[in-house]
């Protein structure tokens, strides 16, 4: 202990001493009390330099901190959480900093929230680059550190995972310049240095930025928070800044990552009955279809005996009552031009919503409703009853409606309280009157467009918004506590812990979307969180493309729902090979609860689009992708493996992980039955020879401790 004793004399090193403290926790380490040793040897001590920043009055807060007042207290939030809150006040201005931190029994993980409040009686002086994260990663030996992440939303390589080598002078930074959807990339990150590093993540639904900046060969500086904050305080008002995640780490990356999936199951994953959501599967229908057409459909589905758990109706429901499109044709899509009149159009459903639900649950599924809450289009009811609950004005060209390609609209502003009130009761009114199971919440624009603000108070708005829109969640789930919230493709900390995403990209499905697009999901987005869902349309027949969109919960269509201008959306020719598709969806339910296990990528190179086979790089379609998902505790898991369309390799030996070396296992090929019984060595060491004769082709394996 001299050694730490030592080390903590120097303030500019905390986070070292934090990263030293932790790095000797066990990967699944849970049944042993003990408190988080950084934050008692060092935030809680009298001189330690939090792990946060802000300027106040022109001066940085590591200065300004050391003078002023300080508090520190901790109490159990229950038998696994521990809270430490630490105080400091400006004993000029009444400005109080509120650093509140969660540290969890037997773990490295450590989240934290920063508060600041006026308890003056005038205004403070400019609190600006205000910074929840901020902190230095210590680098050592020789090999470059390479900073890991996952893209956003866009084309094939959605959610693909990226790791970026960061020299000396080197930045690279990661941002939601929008607000809404996690387009560029998302909140994640993983510092790699020689066998240790340091996992972070971020939870805010607006506007955030993450930085990495290597200014000396032995550090790399990191930075989260809000992209802009300068805002002067009221008497009375506080703020807060978006939740902080850390998670050091030594040893092995995908234990480490484990840790990680492990804490967002349980903390950060909606929960129902005591249990993580089971994400439903799927049939994808449109909002505009006639009641009779939806029944139609509804009858067609169950007759077929698919096992579809979730009757999906997706937008043109809404708005004034007019004829619609029953399919989504596009180039006559008018949900678009409707958002924000969200009362059901009674051309298509006369009676309302409700002879559809109460057939869907006549059949024991679940039903979901799209709804996008946060853009109303200009002259729609409510954007004249009350345009005060609306923040600026836009327009876009939409390219879905020939007749109309241009459209003006707002957003409500959920920070507004008495607008987050009426949005709250009526919904969940509409909930309540429809019988909506699932509640699709989608956002087609950038909302961080809208929140501009007067001088010393930018950053105001959106964190008003984001606190709103965080409670309008909390509200729907406090009144309908079985209501499964589907955020769409906002796949921060906050937003996640409160809903799943049914479609967590829309690349897939597109009629011609690679399937390699939905493998590099899954390997980059499995590095981070553990519950998810995707997209696909049908392909008759083929198998390796509907296994590439295999995960915890996916949505697809028996029947074509969708069409372009030269078609319209009809059912399904009798040919259709329905057994196959009734195997898919079998075999996707047996292997649904394997997905939130620990997770292993065993074949990393296909963890992006380009990779490498030691002579020089060639593209994704010549490689094999496979990864596991083990559960320690069930003494099971599954292996997914895809050869590629133009690999020339038909097996492959792949080395299992994180099993029990001196227990056996029975290995089953989910299609063809028992491959034989392996020890957990054999297993681990010399591998399990894998054949795919199929070009392109897909096999699933699972396996099962035996007696």
């Amino acid at each position: 202990m001299s050694w730490y004793r030592h080390k903590a004399t120097q303030r500019s090193c905390a986070f070292f001493i934090f990263l030293a403290l932790f790095i000797s926790f066990p990967a699944h380490a849970v049944n042993t009390p003990s408190p988080n040793p950084w934050l008692q040897e060092n935030l809680l001590q009298e001189n330690a330099q939090p792990p946060f920043s802000f300027v106040y009055g022109r001066q940085a807060s590591q200065s300004l901190l050391k003078s002023w007042n300080r508090e520190t207290s901790s109490r159990a939030i229950d038998a696994e959480r521990t809270e430490s809150t630490v105080t400091w006040t400006d004993p000029k201005t009444g400005l109080r900093v509120r650093f509140v931190a969660e540290s969890y029994t037997g773990s490295p993980v450590m989240e934290w929230q920063v508060y600041f409040s006026n308890q003056g009686a005038a205004d403070t002086p400019v609190l600006e680059e205000i910074q929840p994260l901020a902190t230095s990663f210590q680098v050592n030996g020789k090999g470059i550190p390479t900073v890991a992440y996952s893209r956003g939303v866009g084309g094939m390589d959605t959610y693909a995972l990226y790791k970026k080598p960061l020299n000396q002078l080197e930045y690279l930074s990661l941002s939601n310049e929008g607000g809404g959807k996690t387009i560029e990339t998302i909140p994640f990150f993983d510092i790699l240095s020689e066998g240790r590093g340091l996992i972070g993540a971020v939870g805010w639904p607006g506007k955030w930025m993450i930085s990495f900046s290597r200014p000396a060969e032995d550090a790399i500086a990191v930075r989260a928070g809000m992209t802009r904050t300068h805002i002067a305080l009221h008497p009375g008002e506080e703020i807060r800044g978006p939740l902080i995640l850390l998670q050091p780490w030594k040893g092995d990356n995908a234990e480490a990552h484990n840790v990680l999936r492990r804490h967002i199951l349980k903390y950060h994953t909606p929960h129902y009955d005591g249990k993580p959501v089971v994400i439903p599967m799927s049939h994808l229908g449109w909002g505009g279809m006639k009641t009779s057409t939806a029944l139609h459909l509804l009858d067609e589905i169950t007759k077929e005996n698919i096992g579809y758990e979730n009757f999906w109706m997706d937008a043109g429901w809404y708005g004034a009552d007019r004829p619609v499109d029953e399919f989504q044709v596009f180039g006559r899509e008018d949900w678009f031009l409707h958002a924000g009149n969200w009362r059901v159009n009674k051309v298509p459903h006369p009676e309302g919503l409700k002879p559809i639900t109460d057939a869907v649950h006549a059949k024991g599924m679940k039903f979901l409703l799209w709804f996008e809450p946060e853009r109303a289009v200009v002259g729609t009811p409510l954007t004249l009853e009350h345009p005060e609950w609306f923040l600026g004005e836009e327009g876009t060209y939409f390219g879905g409606h020939d007749a109309r390609p241009y459209v003006k609209y707002r957003l409500f502003n959920f920070g507004n309280p008495e607008a987050r009130r009426f949005m709250i009761d009526s919904m969940s009114a509409l909930i309540e009157k429809e019988g909506i199971d699932i509640f699709r919440q989608d956002c087609n624009f950038g909302p961080g467009n809208f929140w501009k603000d007067a001088n010393d108070r930018e950053g105001i708005t959106e964190i008003r918004y984001a606190e709103g829109l965080l409670e309008f969640w909390d509200e729907l789930r406090r009144r309908h506590p079985q209501l499964i919230l589907d955020i769409v493709q906002r796949g921060d900390l906050e937003s996640i812990s409160r809903g799943v995403d049914l479609s967590r990209a829309d690349y897939p499905v597109a009629p011609d979307a690679d399937p390699i697009g939905n493998q590099l999901s899954t390997l980059g987005l499995s590095y981070w969180r553990p519950h998810y869902a995707t997209l696909l349309q049908v392909r008759p027949n083929d198998t390796y493309h509907f296994r590439s969109g295999f995960g915890p919960g996916l949505a697809f269509a028996a029947f074509n729902v969708s069409g372009t201008k030269n078609q319209v959306g009809t059912f399904t020719p009798p040919n259709f090979p329905f057994d196959w598709l009734r195997t898919m969806a079998t075999q996707l339910k047996e292997v649904r609860p394997y997905y939130y296990g620990d997770y292993y990528p065993l074949a990393p190179c296909s963890s992006n689009t380009e990779c490498s086979d030691g002579s020089g790089e060639r593209s994704a379609a010549f490689e094999w992708a496979a990864w596991q998902f083990n559960r320690p505790e069930e003494h099971d898991g599954m292996l997914q493996a895809f050869r590629r369309e133009m690999n020339p390799e038909s097996a492959r030996t792949l080395k299992l992980r994180g099993l029990e070396a001196g227990a056996r296992y029975e290995v089953r090929d989910i299609d063809s039955g028992v491959l034989g019984k392996y020890s957990g060595k054999e297993l681990m060491e010399k591998g399990l020879d894998v054949k795919i004769s199929k070009q392109p082709g897909a096999v699933i394996l699972l396996y099962k401790k035996s007696s």
